[in-house]
């Protein structure tokens, strides 16, 4: 059975919305399980925004007027080159490429001036029950294997890749198969004749100097009115540990002392551009960062299955009392980060 039949299974067990909502919870913990298993075999990546929100005009409660300026803001139309956007996750295109899915490869080749690089992927064009593998690969090393998708990659190590400033260094996307999902599961079909796939090196900027969107005139969409990040509020997961901004001060860090209870998943929105930090018993484990004001949402899987001892040297024990610490950096608005144990969704 693939995610895709216990997704439908769970759903039919139940014609209550909020037991509906509970079971994608409890799927997006086994993707979350799965994604860790993933990346004990290849490199750190970071997630691009998750379950985007449109914005709607009404008042944000908390929010001050008189908060400074985000930085110097972009034209209206950003700039793309092969399709990417020039200015994407804090990072500027410095080299891309784009081909027929048809050509199942496609490489570019970049000579760093830093090792803050980040990767972007882009495959366009093909049907929605399409599902395109591909693997991702910097001068022959793996970084990244899965599904293709819009998205970005951001390999932890660069050095340990191999790669170094002022040397050519060379990423590859290669399509390895194509599945189209049906009543029977996913099967194997030929590469579609139509669709692009994209590859695109950017480096990172500082914050400062990024071009944000314009900030929205109006007010911002406040986090009360939408889903949490992890499908979850105090209501359906009434143990999830939720911590928000100061409603006086958006940039003040936020902790709290609590007993561990073990976690799937770290769901974190912010409602303006800007960084959160998150700090588990002193050690940085998740960092979220936001572009826009879309109050996109981003994940971080848990602690689960001894992950966290091997990436971070934290060795957590349920039951042990642990401070967890929020530290923002250049937010303007409102934000959360909830902590999702299986306990919190019944599981």
């Amino acid at each position: 059975m693939n995610l895709t039949d216990l997704k439908q299974v769970l759903d039919e067990r139940s014609h209550d919305a909020v037991e509906q909502a509970a079971h994608r919870v409890r799927l997006r913990g086994v993707r979350a399980r799965v994604l860790a298993r993933r990346r004990r075999r290849i490199a750190a990546w970071a997630t691009v925004g998750v379950a985007a929100m449109a914005a709607v005009v009404v008042a944000v409660p908390g929010t001050r007027p008189d908060v400074p300026p985000t930085p110097a803001v972009s034209p209206s139309s950003t700039p793309t080159v092969e399709g990417f956007p020039e200015y994407a996750n804090g990072a500027r295109v410095v080299a891309a490429r784009s081909v027929p899915l048809s050509t199942r490869r496609v490489e570019v080749t970049v000579v760093p001036t830093t090792l803050e690089l980040v990767i972007f992927t882009r495959c366009d064009g093909v049907d929605e029950d399409i599902t395109v593998e591909r693997t991702v690969r910097v001068d022959g090393q793996l970084v990244t294997e899965g599904s293709c998708h819009d998205g970005s990659l951001r390999p932890h190590d660069w050095a340990g890749l191999g790669v170094t400033v002022g040397q050519p260094a060379t990423v590859v996307l290669t399509v390895t198969g194509v599945y189209r999902a049906g009543d029977a599961g996913e099967m194997a079909v030929p590469v579609p004749e139509r669709g692009e796939i994209g590859l695109a090196i950017g480096e990172r900027m500082p914050f400062d100097r990024f071009p944000l969107p314009p900030r929205p005139a109006g007010t911002l969409t406040p986090l009360t009115q939408t889903d949490l990040p992890a499908g979850c509020s105090e209501a359906l997961c009434q143990n999830a540990i939720i911590l928000r901004s100061d409603p006086q001060d958006p940039t003040r860090p936020v902790s709290r002392e609590l007993t561990w209870p073990t976690l799937t998943s770290i769901d974190m929105v912010s409602q303006t551009p800007g960084l959160l930090r998150v700090r588990v018993a002193g050690v940085q484990v998740a960092v979220g960062e936001w572009w826009d004001y879309r109050a996109t949402g981003t994940a971080m899987y848990g602690d689960t299955d001894g992950q966290w001892k091997s990436d971070f040297d934290l060795d957590l024990r349920r039951g042990d009392r642990v401070v967890v610490e929020v530290v923002p950096e250049h937010v303007t608005g409102a934000w959360q980060v909830v902590l999702i144990s299986a306990t919190s969704i019944g599981g």
